[in-house]
């Protein structure tokens, strides 16, 4: 069996982001080295806490361990070889059993909640052309995915437009946008439109957002900065979830493919039982042209990704085998790397084979359309 992680991080060189404050002054994003004599390097973005770069590429090494904390303060310069040199990315997959990665941003999960879309679109912009060079040493191995400025739709459909005809293959989008203008908003059905015809799948991936806070009521704090907000995280894109379905965008749009990423999967059984059960009993709150279930159109047009997630192999099933995606999470400090092949032995104890194979292998392998012709057969 090989296995392919359908949900790993890129983190960005500083060449990103350089020039952009002589553009932009601080309403941009900007990496600063020693920021306030704190060591290392950080992003540093308008209306947040600054963020060690050091912290985003440290897989394999535990939090509580104090060189870890070593490893942080030399900022790029500690981060995992493969992080900042995608040939050496290529053995660090091997180490780990896998054979390719779809890779998310890391700095740029925050930038989604910078209001100045000005700004936005053009380090999205530098983003998706790095991460397409990065990723260009092994195309099939290295799935880089491209970042659009929604809910702006206007910026994010030119960009989709220009990265997807380069090549870049896949889009995050705002996992949480303002209820005043959801997803089911006519406004965005020129972008929908155009994703389907392009057949890019769209991530709604943790820590991205319209707003820093997901949306989130203040008492629960931020889905990465609090104990109730990282429990809570999954309520986030749930809300946009349910937008997108019970708001008709994927009964007009059949084809779209979302992926909600790095939410886990525990919560999703529950969640369509529940969902369904809903539109049963208050059905005004949904578009009238509906011709399936809530569950259905999750079926058909959504996908999840999970880790270690035992929880949601206990209820996969209901979820749905063709709609789970693993990803090791490589290179950020949660991630299971390099002890991939272990921490599934134990999620797959009592799992057939044939299901392992679809949600660490095929679901991937088909949703991008990778050539398999062009990867390697690892040895067991």
């Amino acid at each position: 069996m090989r296995y392919y992680s359908c949900d790993s991080h890129v983190v960005e060189a500083r060449e990103v982001f350089e020039g952009l404050e002589d553009r932009f002054g601080t309403r941009a994003p900007r990496v600063v080295h020693n920021y306030n004599d704190k060591p290392g390097d950080w992003i540093v973005l308008p209306g947040t806490a600054p963020v060690p770069v050091g912290r985003l590429g440290i897989a394999g090494n535990r939090l509580d361990d104090p060189k870890t904390d070593e490893k942080i303060a030399r900022g790029y310069e500690g981060l995992n070889p493969g992080v900042k040199d995608p040939h050496a990315r290529l053995d660090e997959q091997v180490r780990d059993g896998i054979v390719g990665e779809v890779m998310y941003p890391s700095l740029n999960m925050f930038t989604f909640a910078i209001k100045d879309r000005d700004v936005v679109s053009a380090v999205f912009e530098r983003h998706n052309d790095w991460v397409f060079d990065y990723c260009s040493v092994n195309p099939e191995r290295l799935i880089g995915i491209g970042c659009l400025g929604l809910p702006d739709v206007e910026i994010a459909l030119a960009e989709m437009k220009r990265a997807a005809t380069k090549g870049v293959r896949g889009f995050a989008i705002p996992a949480h946008v303002s209820p005043e203008r959801p997803y089911h908003h006519p406004d965005y059905d020129p972008f929908w439109a155009a994703a389907e015809d392009f057949g890019v799948p769209l991530t709604m991936h943790i820590f991205t957002g319209e707003t820093f806070d997901g949306g989130m009521p203040k008492h629960w704090g931020t889905p990465g900065g609090t104990i109730k907000g990282y429990t809570m995280a999954h309520t986030t894109v749930t809300n946009t979830m349910i937008d997108l379905i019970c708001g008709g965008v994927v009964e007009r749009f059949p084809k779209l493919k979302f992926i909600i990423s790095e939410f886990e999967l525990g919560w999703l059984a529950h969640t369509l039982q529940r969902l369904d059960h809903a539109l049963y009993r208050t059905p005004k709150y949904a578009v009238d042209y509906l011709t399936m279930k809530p569950s259905e159109y999750f079926h058909r047009n959504f996908y999840a990704t999970f880790e270690d997630d035992e929880a949601g192999m206990a209820t996969r099933h209901m979820i749905g085998i063709e709609n789970l995606l693993w990803g090791n999470d490589y290179p950020h400090h949660d991630s299971i790397w390099p002890h991939s092949m272990e921490s599934l032995a134990k999620c797959f104890a009592d799992v057939p084979g044939d299901e392992q194979e679809k949600m660490v292998w095929t679901n991937t392998i088909d949703l991008y359309n990778i050539d398999v012709s062009k990867l390697p057969v690892l040895a067991a």
